[in-house]
This record gives C-alpha cells, structure tokens and sequence, in this order.
C-alpha cells in the first residue's frame, strides 16, 4: 500500500508542474447560485420550476462533508437516512418513511443514465462527481421499480463537457489510518472526440474491536477506477462509452451485544465484491428531436461470511455468494412541441436480472445441541421421557442453492401542458416484471434414537423446486404548479412500488425443520412443528410494496443566491414489506407483505451562496420531520397497529455554513472555514417501540487553504465525539447493535491542474 500511495503522489506532483490549468471552477469563482437544470425528470427543467422536492448536491458541499460515498451524503438531504453499518453490501436506505433492511430498495440510483440494479452496488466510492441529484417522492411513471421514495442520479466529468484538459487527483489521511488515494485525467483531443481515464484506491484499519479475538474487525481496502470514451460520429449523434471497475474487501458486521455493549464472537466475518460495468450512451438531437439510448451490463459477484450468532458459542455460520449477470436497456424519445404550450416524452425499458446465490449454513456442535436436538427432543421425551434423538456429526452443513431470475419490460409517457404561468404533467408507465427462484437446500444427519436404535443411521433431507411469480403495475402521475419569477408552487400525486421477490434467507429455518421432520418420520413418529407456516416453501415469496403520495410544496428564489424549498406530504402504503423473524431461537429471517402504513411529514431546506468583494460563503441548511406508523400489521406475535414504522428517524436536520477570503497572494490564493452539524433521530428500533435511539448531533468541520492548483483540507467529523448507535436487532433471542463511528480527524490533499 504505501508503495501504491508514493507512485500516485509522485505522479501527481510531477504532473503539476509541467501542465497548464484547464479551465474549471475554483473555489475562489463567483458562487451565486444557479438554477441548475435538473435532467433526471426526464423533461430537463430549472430546478426552482420541478414539480417535486428536489436535492442538488454540488462538487463543493461533497468536498465540504469528506463524502466518498452515496451515504456520506445522504445527511444532506431532509427526510433521507442511509445508515452506514454492517458492510458495504448492506445499503439500507430509508426516506420519508418507507425503507426495508433486507431486499428490495425504495430509492434507484442511477450512475451516468445507468441504474444500478442491485443495492449491493450502492455503497460504492465517488469520483469526480459533476452533480447529485435526488428527486423525492415516487418517480415511478418513469423509472418503474423501486423508485417509490425517489430517484438518486451521479453525474462525473465528461471528457467533451471540458474546454480543454484535466488532471485532477486527491490524497487524504485520517483516523483509524484511513489513506484515500485517486487520480484521473480528462483529454478531449478534438471537438468531436475525448477520452478519460481514472483510478483509486482506499484502505482503513477500522474502529470496532472484537473482544474475543482483541482485534479489530471492520479494515479493508478498495480499489477501482473507470474508462471513458466520448464521441460525436457527426453533429447529430454523440456516444459515450464508460467502464466502471470496483474490487472491495473488509471485515463486517461488527455488531455487540446490547446488554454488555461488547463486540464478542469466535468466527470470522468479512465481504468482498468485484463489480465490473460496461455501458453505452447514444444521444441524438436534430429538428427538435431528442432520442437517448442507454444500454449496459452489470457483473457482480461477492462473498460474505458471518458468524450468525454473534457470539462467542459456536452455534452456525453462514457464507453467502452471488454471481450476477444484469443487462438493461432504456430508449426515451423526445419530440418536437406540436405547439407553444404542450411536449411529450415517451419512452421503453427493459431488464434482466439473474443471479446464482450459494447460502450454505453451517451448524456448529453448540448448534445441533440446541437448535436441531432441543427442539426435537423437547416433543419426543414429552412422549418418551426416558429416551432421546442423538446425532453424531461434529457440524451439520445445510447448502442451499438459489437461482434468482428477474426479467421486466415497460413503456411509459409523459406529458407537459403549459397554460401562461400554469404547468399540468400527467405520466403513466406500465410494468411488466416476470420472478423466479430455483432452490435446493439438502442436509445430511446420521442419528440414533435411544429407545430402538441401537447404530446410528443416515437421514438425508431435500427440498427442491421452483417458485415463479409474474406482476404487473400502472403507475400513474398527475402534478399541477404554477410559477413566477419569484419561483414556484406545486402539488402532485402519484404511485409508486417497490418489486416484489424470494426469501433465499428463511430457508435455514425451513430445512431445520424439514430436519426434524424427517427424523421423526424416520422412526415412525409425527412431530408437530412449533410453527407450521416455516415449513412452507410458498411463504418464501412476497409481493410488490405499493404506495400513493400526496405532496404539495413550493420552490422560493426571492433573490440571487438564495433557494428556499418548502413542502408536505401524506403517504398510504399497501402490502408493506416488513421483515418478519420466526418465534424462538431459530435461524433466518423473511420479508413478508405484513403491513399497512400511512406517513405524513414536512420538509424545508435553504441553499445561500453569497460573494461580497474578496469574501464569499455558504449557508446550507434543511429540516424533515416524518410521522410513519403502522395502520394495520399484526406479525403473529403482536399487534402492532398505530406503532412508529422501524428504523426510520423522525427527525432530520443539517446545516453547513461556510465563509471565505480571496488572499490573492502567491503563497495563498484563498482560505476558508466552514462548521456543520447533523442531527438524527429518534429512532424506535423495533416494531413494539420499546426501543429507540435518542436524537443525537455529529459536529464537523473542515479549514481549506487553496492554491492555484492545490487544495489542502483539514477537517473533523464527529468533533464531540457523541455515542449513538446506527444499527439494532435481535437474533436467538439477543440483542445486539452497532455503534456508530468516533470521532476523526484527516487531511486531504486535492489537485486539480
């Protein structure tokens, strides 16, 4: 690593001297605050005229907050939470609301005009990032799946989007030896063709401690970069062609017990991930007419381990492995306006998904005493009291198979009505999905039963089959607004849903019972199950989560530089898909459509930049409230109707103020000092509400001395050093939790040349 880490620095170090800046934003520019034109819509507009809360994250404020990835960001945003704990395969995401652990996403994320489609690429690290932008609420007219809370767009630097070439590059130290290292060149070599190239790589020792091991747990490093190709065959076409590469390996899930806050538990954990995506942008305009083609691949393959008990017994590990194979393809067309006041889009989707999952469950010897002979003698001594079920294998491996195959289609509209100062959009889009599930789970026990047994004999168990299931969804969006020079006024409603799909996780707790099943049937017993539902393959299917909202808000430009954003809105949500535990000490877990819910909240955020002679500044502020319960949702163990819906905050609150001075001297070109504070919570970690996270606030800031082609930061996150827990859960009948990260401090060097 510090080899890797001397080579880049050389490079860029070098590279400053010899080349000429390229004409791109410094600090020290004008920073009035434009009406950045917001594309994801699919119909471009301002984003003061949007009909529909909308987030803009800049280059600066990325900078400002040390962001490396999507969740490092989401504490900019009102109503938005994404968690950072587990690992970088667990992206939980929850906005306004609506959210699930497991699963399906409620937010799409979509990098370059490619949507990503496993959250398991979320987590991943930014580079050279031009925009971000979130549009809230369903987005489902026009990007179907997994859109209800809202849509997340990157948009990085484009060779041809420059005037002329640029090196950039970034070097950063921090607590817990976080090195962060990156590098990129941009070349458009004629007007009509560029290309890029870009690289990275990051390492951390990590924070949390396993006691037992009297190590820590959660280093890793990642590495990965992309390839860009951008090119106009004539005036009329421009293609652009990138490939994203990403390899990441860290320890994981460093969850304590909630009852001696400790990290404690004798198997390993880890995940790793190879991500490789090619893709290919075609865009067409002539004669009014606008024709996108957005066509990609995704692989992915990752390997996680788990010490499934986090304890130090040794009761079952899991391992997990996917390989995915994922293609889509998106043709959104734009047409001449017909007349002054109306312009449509139209346009279809496709996907194909699949997916080979490995679960293999292992039980340890602590595992098959309690799990697998617990529950079964339990029923054979209340027959039998003197005699028992004995198994002989030191480990019980159950390996479990699963082909996940999902395919869709949609098309979809959209129409734009323009009355004077009057705005009408109606769109609508029709989504085919078709979801399959092969399985095969086996286990192989050699047992003795006391009473007529005198050898151990062989019981092999098998479930094996297939699951299919096709839906269908319209997802309809009618909005109204109205907007003047002062800004804008709109009210909206629409649908949106998240995807249906398989439990592969339940199917530990199925086979465990299918387990004793057969042992009892082996001996000419019937053993009746605790709970028959668990024994069901057909339980592992659960439908599409659907939602209707119902918003109404304004965007405010009262003066240059200042954007003030104002909304409310009311959720119903139907068929919610809650995460649901079998009673006892058992193994997996399930998403189930369980729930009914209706949420209703209220957002506002202020955006300020300001420039008086050799002084400028930032003001970056926002607020959500969220008021989510449950209207009906009863899980066999309890009613919890009129409860607070799990895992989402209710409050979300930021502000960032920075202020600057233009120095103008060789030695310094400009210096600033920016301060923020977040503040999160409370959180109810469970659906009983008993119990929670209080709110707490995370104090940053960040002391940036900039030269003409240099930026040094020095910052903090976490100044006050405040203890807060991101994560809670109960497994076996434990609880346990993960606390957030402590206090850090770093310096990041940026070139920019």
């Amino acid at each position: 690593m510090g080899l890797k880490v001397r080579i880049i620095v050389y490079f860029l170090v070098c590279s400053s001297v010899v080349l000429r800046a390229a004409s791109t934003e410094s600090w020290a520019d004008t920073v009035y605050l434009p009406d950045v034109e917001v594309s994801v819509s699919r119909i471009a507009k301002p984003a003061t005229q949007q009909q529909m809360q909308v987030n803009v994250i800049d280059p600066r404020l990325i900078n400002e907050t040390q962001a490396v990835t999507p969740k490092d960001i989401s504490a900019l945003m009102p109503n938005v939470y994404m968690p950072d704990y587990g690992s970088a395969m667990t992206s939980s995401i929850y906005i306004r609301g609506l959210g699930s652990r497991i699963n399906e996403p409620v937010m799409g994320m979509v990098v370059d005009g490619v949507p990503l489609m496993d959250k398991n690429m979320y987590d991943h690290a930014m580079q050279d990032v031009k925009r971000i932008e979130l549009l809230c609420g369903p987005q489902g007219s026009m990007y179907g799946r997994n859109s209800a809370a809202g849509i997340m767009e990157i948009r990085t630097i484009q060779p041809l989007d420059l005037a002329s070439q640029l090196i950039r590059g970034k070097i950063s130290y921090a607590t817990a030896n976080q090195v962060q290292a990156q590098a990129s060149v941009y070349r458009p070599e004629r007007d009509d063709f560029g290309w890029g190239i870009a690289a990275r790589y990051q390492r951390t020792d990590g924070f949390y401690y396993n006691e037992y091991t009297d190590a820590k747990i959660d280093g890793g490093q990642q590495a990965g970069g992309r390839l860009i190709f951008d090119g106009k065959p004539s005036m009329a076409w421009r293609i652009t062609g990138i490939v994203y590469a990403d390899w990441l390996k860290q320890g994981a899930f460093p969850y304590a017990s909630a009852h001696t806050g400790t990290i404690a538990y004798n198997r390993p954990a880890s995940y790793e991930r190879i991500a490789l995506v090619p893709s290919l942008r075609a865009d067409y305009k002539q004669d009014g007419y606008h024709l996108n083609l957005t066509a990609s691949y995704q692989f992915m393959q990752d390997d996680m381990h788990m010490d499934q008990d986090y304890t130090t017994a040794d009761i079952f590990t899991l391992r997990q492995t996917q390989r995915q194979h994922n293609a889509t393809f998106d043709a959104l067309l734009n047409a001449p306006k017909p007349c002054d006041w109306y312009e449509w889009t139209v346009g279809i989707s496709s996907f194909a998904k699949t997916n080979v999952m490995q679960a293999p469950v292992t039980f340890m010897r602590e595992g098959i005493e309690e799990l697998i002979l617990g529950n079964a003698n339990r029923g054979i001594q209340s027959v039998f009291p003197d005699d028992s079920i004995c198994i002989s294998n030191t480990t019980l491996p159950i390996p479990s198979c699963f082909d996940l195959i999902n395919v869709g289609a949609a098309a979809y509209h959209q129409s734009h009505f323009r009355f004077g100062h009057w705005h009408i959009n109606a769109g609508f889009r029709i989504d085919y999905e078709h979801a399959r599930m092969n399985y095969l789970s086996t286990a192989d026990v050699n047992y003795r039963f006391t009473m007529i047994m005198t050898d151990f004999e062989d019981v092999h168990t098998q479930i094996k089959g297939i699951q299919r299931r096709n839906y269908f969804q319209f997802l309809p969006r009618l909005a109204l607004s109205y907007d003047n020079s002062w800004g804008t006024i709109y009210a909206y409603a629409a649908k949106g849903y998240k995807a249906g799909g398989y439990n592969p996780q339940i199917f530990s707790t199925i086979t465990q019972n299918q387990v004793m099943t057969d042992l009892a049937a082996d001996m000419g017993l019937h053993l009746e199950i605790a709970d028959p539902r668990y024994s069901d393959v057909t339980i592992t299917s659960y439908k599409p989560e659907t939602d209707w909202t119902f918003e109404l808000g304004a965007h405010f430009m009262p003066v240059d530089g200042l954007k003030i954003d104002l909304d409310a809105f009311h959720i119903q949500c139907i068929d919610q898909q809650v995460t649901v535990f079998p009673n006892g000490k058992t193994t997996g877990r399930m998403m189930a459509n369980a729930a009914r819910s209706r949420i209703w909240g209220v957002e506002t955020a202020i955006h300020y930049r300001w420039q008086k002679g050799e002084w400028q500044g930032i003001v970056d502020a926002s607020y959500g409230f969220t008021d989510a319960r449950f209207l009906d949702f009863n899980d066999g163990m309890g009613d919890y109707s009129g409860h607070y819906i799990p895992y989402a905050p209710q409050h979300t609150a930021h502000t960032l103020v920075q202020a600057g001075y233009r120095v103008g001297h060789k030695w310094l070109n400009a210096i600033s000092l920016s301060a923020r504070i977040n503040v999160i919570g409370p959180i109810f970690w469970n659906e009983q509400n008993d119990c929670m996270q209080s709110a707490y606030p995370l104090l940053g800031a960040t002391l940036t001395l900039d030269w003409k082609y240099a930026q040094l930061e020095l910052w903090g996150k976490n100044l006050s050093n405040s203890k807060y827990d991101v994560f809670y859960f109960r497994s076996m009948g434990n609880d346990f939790l993960q606390r957030g990260k402590p206090r850090e401090l770093g310096a990041t060097l940026r070139f920019e040349i």
